[in-house]
């Protein structure tokens, strides 16, 4: 089993973000594409990732293989990677590893032993979103911080209008107001109106692998998980996040 890809930015990224939420998991290395789907710990967060086989340069995956990755310790080993480097994966099956090699100035290797791991099977929910919009990570990342310097919540309303994020306590309020108008958002489609209050923390580790350029698609409703897609590689696969809401009292 070997893939490899010209750059190893994208496997990086998500890694460091997917890290910041799992410390352990399986992925299902198969014939058409790695995949995985995991909770966090606290079952609060769950996290979806798919690499389509057109995303790398070579996938000879003739049968799925399904690996058990310490994410701390793959996370480590990645943030030695440039992000211009070929990325190679290659897995031994006589001692049970992973071949993680960059090829930029010259050639490192790194050997990651593979774990064990029952993981129970993590069903998407059945969630009945009214509002759609396609923004920029950037956008979303400033009105976080902003709206933490209020609050460890932050509330997100999704109207034909805008996108907002808000944050009020004694110190005071934030507003980030994102409209079809600003450069910031690519794409509004509303059905209804929503809102839901979600952690600022759990919302800032989910968009970690996302650059500030990047779009993020987010599908919400009211009292509802929200989903956050970030694209990968030109469209050959998505790093996905369903964040549960915040219930605050009246």
């Amino acid at each position: 089993m070997r893939l490899e890809m010209e750059e190893s930015g994208t496997w990086k990224s998500c890694i460091g973000a997917i890290s910041e939420l799992v410390e352990e998991t399986n992925f299902e290395f198969g014939e058409d594409a790695v995949e995985m789907k995991a909770m966090d710990p606290s079952h609060v967060v769950l996290v979806d990732f798919r690499l389509s086989r057109e995303a790398c340069q070579e996938y000879d995956i003739e049968e799925s293989k399904e690996l058990g990755i310490d994410l701390t310790e793959m996370n480590r080993i990645m943030s030695r990677a440039k992000k211009s480097d070929w990325l190679s994966l290659s897995f031994s099956e006589d001692d049970n590893t992973l071949a993680v090699t960059f090829e930029g100035n010259g050639v490192r290797t790194f050997t990651l032993p593979l774990i064990s791991l029952e993981v129970e099977e993590t069903p998407d929910p059945d969630l009945d979103h009214t509002a759609w919009a396609s923004v920029g990570a950037g956008a979303i990342k400033d009105g976080l911080k902003d709206a933490s310097l209020m609050k460890d919540n932050v509330t997100i309303k999704l109207s034909e209008e805008n996108l907002l994020l808000s944050a009020e306590s004694d110190a005071g309020e934030a507003e980030t107001e994102l409209s079809p108008e600003s450069d910031a958002v690519e794409g509004l489609d509303v059905d209804e109106s929503s809102k839901a209050v979600y952690n600022i923390e759990f919302l800032q580790k989910m968009l970690k692998g996302a650059g500030s350029k990047d779009m993020v698609e987010v599908s919400h409703g009211t009292d509802m998980p929200i989903d956050l897609t970030l694209p990968l590689a030109d469209g050959k696969g998505h790093l996905r996040f369903l964040l549960a809401p915040r219930v605050e009292a009246e």
